[in-house]
């Protein structure tokens, strides 16, 4: 952990850093650390240095966390639209604002190293896929996980029994966002029902990969870590399903090292929220998120949703009228032909026809 003491200080050189207008240190040129956001806690962002172990207690430079003024015209512009041919004659460009920049856990960013375990995120570079879903008080984007490759979505056999409307919705979110998904089936030592086995079969035929574990016993964490190896993974699900007990197995001691990390960082007196990563130890990257209760899909399409259930893909595009609402007794429709053929399940239809509504809804305008 780098060591100072003076905070306003570079650990590398013995010269005062300049100040920015907000008050904060600006580093010589040169300077800056890539790193990756573990955590983050009312403001301030734990991010580990992609260089070595240290960890950083960061906050965001002033710019960031402003609304950036962006001319009308330069969006215009950028939708397509034609620059007016009186376009010297009119006034200056009516500026809005850009809402100010939002971190999530997993993001790749740029940070000034100030001493002390201390840092300034200068910069948040994009993101290659993003695990996200509509915020159930507000409606708005939660960024579950950025930068992802894989999502392992966790429910038990039983205690609490599964929910596997929940889990095509889950499914849902992963193929929209194109992140790979593995279906976790835990507490197997207490026996699994013949309708989950029958569900674990459906889903696998489908083409998703179907673990059966056990945290109490210990069948199945191998290959589970196997799988997880050298990549950044969300593990998810409802409450109560052994999340938690799971995380220990794959990552020992997982709730010392979270106590480990936040003394380090100072982060005894800011509580953590939302998911944390931490480093497998065959390298890669777990985040566990708490039990989640409500999984509203975020700016998926209605036009599009088909695409996101595996076996309604092929068919998306083939409805006799391009208006096709899918519901019964629509004439030509070819979802409802798959239904009734056998090629989905009425459960699986279910979800898609519930996921649709709730989709067609979100996009109607809202009036204040």
């Amino acid at each position: 952990m780098p060591n100072s003491a003076d905070s306003q200080h570079d650990p590398e050189r013995s010269t005062p850093l300049a100040l920015d207008r907000d008050g904060a240190p600006t580093p010589p040129d040169g300077r800056f650390h890539d790193g990756l956001v573990i955590a983050i806690a009312h403001g301030y962002f734990e991010v580990a240095c992609a260089t070595g172990s240290d960890v950083y207690l960061c906050t965001l430079r002033g710019r960031l966390r402003k609304p950036r003024p962006q001319p009308i015209a330069a969006v215009s512009a950028a939708r397509g639209a034609r620059p007016p041919r009186t376009a010297r004659l009119a006034p200056p460009p009516v500026e809005r604002e850009q809402p100010p920049v939002r971190i999530a856990v997993g993001d790749r960013v740029r940070f000034t190293a100030l001493g002390g375990g201390q840092g300034i995120i200068e910069e948040v570079l994009p993101r290659r896929t993003a695990l996200t879903r509509a915020r159930p008080e507000s409606g708005g984007e939660h960024v579950m996980l950025a930068n992802l490759d894989h999502a392992l979505l966790v429910f038990a056999v039983r205690e609490p029994s599964p929910h596997f409307g929940m889990l095509d919705r889950y499914l849902a979110l992963c193929e929209h966002a194109e992140v790979e998904a593995t279906i976790c089936l835990n507490k197997v030592d207490l026996g699994i029902p013949d309708e989950v086995q029958d569900a674990a079969a459906l889903y696998a035929s489908l083409g998703y990969r179907v673990l059966l574990t056990s945290a109490t016993t210990g069948e199945g964490v191998a290959p589970l870590r196997e799988l997880l190896g050298g990549r950044m993974s969300l593990l998810t699900g409802p409450s109560g399903v052994g999340k938690s007990s799971l995380m220990n197995d794959l990552v020992p001691g997982a709730s010392q090292r979270i106590a480990e990390i936040s003394e380090a960082t100072g982060k005894g007196r800011h509580t953590t929220t939302g998911v944390r990563l931490l480093p497998l130890p065959g390298g890669g990257w777990l985040a566990d998120s708490a039990g989640i209760r409500e999984l509203a899909l975020w700016n998926v399409p209605a036009d599009t949703l088909a695409r996101t259930f595996a076996e309604l893909r092929p068919l998306a595009e083939e409805c006799e009228f391009e208006d096709c609402s899918h519901s019964e007794g629509d004439v030509g429709c070819a979802l409802r032909e798959a239904l009734a053929s056998g090629q989905i399940t009425p459960q699986r239809f279910a979800s898609f026809v519930r996921l649709l509504a709730e989709a067609r809804a979100a996009e109607q305008p809202r009036w204040s």
